[in-house]
């Protein structure tokens, strides 16, 4: 049950605890790559801030609001310096990968509190925010996407204009059994539509009976993540309700971020379990295989793969896409924090759209962890690494190729 009060202060019972409960310890700021990479390059728009300080920062501010004090004088209005110190480090300086909620030994959701401190400033503040505060920064993008109905601005009519650019082979269906749930960054991103391209070309190799949405809009994920849940819900319906009429029974993305949506935070925001199943695109790609649909050649040369946070220690899927790479490859090399101790590339929590140039710090510090293992291929799965890895691996011209895992199972069936 979330404490909601007409100042929209969005914390459950088990939360507002688990304000209490932080302890110092201090090991979520180990496991944290921002606060390392923070600690070691001082960055203009960056400072080390770990979770545990914005824990207890925060709770001085819910004390002066909810505390005994204030049930007997009165709540003391928030505001200040530090206040909007933390609105920039919890916009600005983190990446929501919830690797602090895997190192916390008490067990506090680290990554949800962090979430429902983005969502009271979101919701609690948007009129009392000074000039070029994050809080700004993050409403603009949301105001974006509510319009445009995609994170890019861009007329949301051109999202299938993907297909003209790559040559794919797309469907486009009454009713089908899948809905190949595209995303904004493979629609409109020239790198990532080539993940797009291969989806959709296994799903025709497979002969399977699917199609692409006549009107898809952005999944809800980047306001769902960054303050604005209560904001999705119309995208949500939207969204959901396209896929119901269609009549299928399983949606796959090959985004972690429309995956949470569709299969965690559009039922939470619309209160029902929607009529389908979601699925990651590695999700389908392993069952294709143990199904005997799909035959994969080998690639004989050695690879590391990058788990995506969302899609690994957020989303719980790091078996799978394991499976289809140690099959196909000569030798799949672990990196440095792999499955749910993943490191973060830095391109997520809305972090490449509030603080862009530091997102890219963080993808050549974790592109280098992954270029340790020596392996020459750096494979993904998801968009957004993949576009991030892949501009740092140019810029560098490092040799490096990188890839998604659906594009390697698509050049290894000729499809691409």
């Amino acid at each position: 049950m979330k404490m909601v009060d007409h100042n929209g202060y969005p914390f459950t019972v088990k939360q507002m605890v688990e304000l209490d409960a932080c302890v110092r310890c201090e090991l979520c700021r180990e496991a944290c790559s921002m606060y390392q990479l923070l600690s070691e390059n001082p960055h203009p728009l960056g400072f080390p801030t770990s979770s545990s300080a914005m824990i207890r920062q925060f709770r001085t501010i819910i004390r002066s609001q909810f505390g005994l004090k204030a049930k007997f004088l009165g709540r003391k209005p928030a505001i200040g310096e530090g206040l909007w110190r933390l609105a920039d480090a919890l916009f600005l300086h983190c990446t929501t990968c919830g690797r602090c909620r895997v190192s916390c030994p008490l067990g506090i959701d680290t990554w949800s509190l962090v979430n429902s401190m983005r969502e009271y400033f979101m919701n609690g503040y948007t009129s009392q925010y000074p000039e070029h505060c994050a809080v700004e920064l993050v409403d603009t993008v949301h105001g974006t996407i509510q319009r445009s109905g995609n994170i890019f601005a861009l007329p949301n009519s051109s999202r299938r204009d993907w297909a003209d650019y790559t040559g794919a082979e797309v469907k486009l269906k009454e009713k089908a059994k899948v809905v190949y749930f595209t995303g904004c960054v493979s629609s409109f991103q020239g790198r990532a539509q080539d993940i797009a391209r291969a989806i959709t070309a296994i799903l025709n190799h497979v002969g399977e009976d699917w199609t692409l949405l006549q009107d898809e809009w952005c999944c809800g994920h980047p306001l769902a993540v960054s303050g604005a849940a209560n904001r999705a819900k119309t995208t949500a319906e939207h969204n959901i309700k396209a896929i119901e009429e269609v009549g299928a029974k399983l949606v796959v993305t090959g985004c972690p971020g429309c995956y949470l949506a569709l299969k965690q935070e559009c039922p939470k925001i619309l209160g029902r379990s929607p009529n389908f199943q979601a699925l990651h695109s590695t999700q389908l790609l392993d069952t294709y295989v143990r199904e005997g649909r799909l035959e994969i050649p080998k690639f004989d040369e050695d690879a590391t793969y990058h788990d995506p946070c969302e899609l690994a220690r957020l989303g719980g899927v790091v078996g799978e896409p394991r499976r289809i790479l140690k099959a196909i490859t000569r030798e799949l090399r672990e990196p440095r924090g792999p499955g749910m101790d993943g490191i973060c590339c830095g391109q997520g929590g809305l972090l490449k759209a509030t603080n862009p140039s530091l997102a890219e710090s963080l993808t050549a510090k974790r592109l280098e962890m992954l270029a340790e293992t020596r392996a020459n291929l750096i494979l993904s799965a998801c968009p957004t690494c993949v576009q991030g890895f892949g501009r740092i691996a140019t810029d560098q011209n490092n040799g490096l190729r990188v890839m998604d895992v659906s594009e390697l199972v698509a050049r290894q069936l000729g499809l691409m």
